[in-house]
Formats: C-alpha cells, structure tokens, sequence
C-alpha cells in the first residue's frame, strides 16, 4: 500500500475535518490512483489551492519535493512485495481456503500464543514497565494499533506510555530518547526496526541506530533477539504464516497488562 496512503489516513484522523491540510488528504485520498500522473499545477487545482499550497504540505508528511511525493503515490496492494501484506496474506487465504478455515488458524494461534509464549521475557518487561517512567510503544498499522489497545490498558492500571499513529513523530521520540526511556516495539516480522531502510520512503531514516533508548520487541521472529539493537524479545509462535499477529497481541498485551498489574499490587503490600 505504501506508507503515504498511510500518513494521509492519519491525517483524516488528527487534523480538524475544516482545516486546508484536512481538504488535501481527502481530494488526494480520492484521486489517489491518478496522483502518479498529476503535475503540481493539476494537483493544487484539484485541491483548490496554491502549488505553494500543496509544497508546504507535502513537505509537512514528510517528502522532500513534489518528485518524491509523486514517487511514493504509486497505489498497489502490496507495493513492497511484503509476504505479509494483508490483501495478499490474509484476504488471499480466505478466498483460496475458506472463512472456516481462517477462523481455525486464529484459534490455534491464540492457543499457541499462550502456550508457547516467552513468560520469562513477558515477566522482564512488566519489571521495566515498572521501573522506567518514560516508556513508547510503537509499531506500524496493524501492529501500531496494538501499541494504542496496550496504551489503553496500561491507563486502566494507572501507568501512562507515550504512542503516535504519525511514522515521522514516533521516528523523532525513538532516535531523541535517551537511556531513561523504555521503548516497546510491536512488529511480527521484525521489520519496524528497519522499516526506514528497506522501504524506499524512508531511505534516510536510522531511528534505531540513533536512539539510547532500551528497546524490547515483541515479536514472532527469532532472529530478532540477536538484534544489538535490542534488549531483549517477548517471543510467540504460530502455527503458519497467515498474519494474524493483529489479534494474538490482543492477549499478549492482556497477559502483560494483568501481570503488571499483580506486580504491582504485590509491590506495594511488601
């Protein structure tokens, strides 16, 4: 899909629904198939304002110029050829299997999740959820959904963490936090850490090199753990490759938020 279909999404969700920036997004949501072969004139037409207009904004989602916007407007399903791409993943296997056989997989990976689960690590972060009083949670779409549901139990529990559905805001906490902040990352595959890498819109992004941060990752993908960029992983399994990591976070961030709260509770009674 691409991460500029994404930023304007965002944008729908932050800006006043009367703001000029609000407008943009909608007409360029709306004729986002053709954006590839708008000139800049074309395009502040129509949006019905200035090409001065349309640079500001394009410079405020994050594009150099009106070249690397266009660039990044190419609209396909999976436009990084990402194997877990939700059309080609899990819409894909639905149609080539059946809905029964979908809701069989996410039963068994909600089971494996809890059955294979690493405790160990889940008991480490509830610890440093406790220590450290500046803590992130960050992933991308789905996976930053997750970090919003586990900001909300948190509260229930009276611990406040800092997430962000923008990419360029949550990049500037990650590479800016220093050695007193907790940041816990979100991403099945492991690629959110190097998502500014091997996507071509964030050629230039290092987050994760620059930050000093502590950074815990949940994640399905062993590899991750070798990672020196990583304190350590709360790992899960599944069963197969279908991505339904958007609802087992759902009971991994249960799991987490119960037991800090247990360890919290017993804290105080010692």
């Amino acid at each position: 899909m691409g991460m500029l279909f994404h930023r304007l999404l965002i944008l729908l969700n932050e800006e006043e629904a009367d703001s000029t920036y609000y407008h943009i997004a909608v007409v360029m949501l709306q004729n986002f198939d053709a954006l590839q072969h708008y000139s800049i004139s074309e395009l502040a037409a129509a949006c019905m304002v200035s090409k001065s207009t349309i640079s500001k904004f394009i410079r405020y989602i994050g594009y150099d110029d009106f070249a690397d916007f266009r660039d990044a407007s190419v609209f396909l399903d999976n436009k990084y050829h990402n194997q877990f791409n939700y059309v080609t993943n899990v819409m894909d296997y639905i149609r080539d299997t059946s809905l029964d056989s979908y809701m069989l997989t996410v039963q068994q990976d909600i089971g494996e999740t809890y059955r294979s689960l690493d405790w160990s690590a889940g008991d480490r972060l509830v610890r440093d959820l406790a220590h450290y009083q500046r803590v992130g949670a960050f992933g991308l779409m789905f996976s930053e959904t997750a970090a919003l549901d586990f900001q909300i139990k948190l509260a229930y529990n009276k611990k406040f963490i800092v997430t962000n559905l923008n990419d360029l805001k949550q990049d500037n906490f990650i590479q800016n936090a220093g050695e007193d902040v907790l940041i816990i990352v979100f991403s099945d595959s492991g690629d959110f850490l190097d998502k500014y890498q091997q996507i071509d819109d964030f050629a230039n992004k290092r987050a994760f090199s620059r930050t000093h941060a502590k950074v815990v990752v949940i994640t399905s993908n062993p590899q991750i753990e070798h990672d020196p960029r990583v304190a350590y992983c709360v790992r899960y399994q599944k069963t197969r490759s279908l991505c339904t990591h958007r609802i087992v976070y759902g009971v991994i961030t249960d799991i987490i938020a119960y037991k800090y709260r247990e360890y919290v509770q017993k804290s105080q009674n010692i």
